[in-house]
């Protein structure tokens, strides 16, 4: 049995620039982790889960009172915790360590709904159980939102 350890990072502010708190690696998309952050907000947080020394997954996540109003809205209000960048190393996944963070994510946030727009990731976010919602203008075009229920 797995055990993740999850772990809350900071930025570094350096100058007027602002880097993610994601070590360089080779198990991570590097165009997703290793940019910069122009206008950091303390609604943004970022997570890594270890699975002892291993770093398994990565997590961006930002806390928002709406949704993006070209989708269809959800029958439950905000705040909302949307997940902008999700990822399972290389290495690990299939086996079960996504679901394991989502869910100590969800605990972490206790009853805000999580929310996800999926970037070819449908099958993941549908076999959590999450509703699914299209954009209203441009269906087909845009990644569809995945939302958890708050409960």
């Amino acid at each position: 049995m797995v055990v993740l350890t999850l772990i809350k990072l900071k930025p570094d502010p350096s100058g007027n620039v602002i880097y993610k708190p994601f070590s360089e690696s080779d198990d991570f998309s590097a165009d997703w982790w290793e940019d910069t952050i122009y206008g950091f907000e303390p609604s943004q947080h970022f997570y890594a889960f270890f699975d002892g020394q291993n770093e398994v997954v990565r997590v961006e996540i930002e806390l928002q009172d709406a949704l993006n109003a070209g989708y269809e809205q959800p029958g439950h209000p905000g705040p909302y915790a949307v997940i902008h960048f999700f990822e399972v190393s290389e290495d690990h996944r299939r086996r079960g360590l996504g679901t394991d963070a989502v869910q100590l994510i969800a605990d972490r946030y206790g009853g805000t709904p999580l929310v996800a727009f999926s970037a070819g990731a449908d099958e993941f976010w549908g076999s959590l159980g999450w509703e699914r919602y299209e954009h209203t203008t441009e269906p087909g075009h845009s990644h569809p939102m995945f939302v958890s229920d708050p409960e």
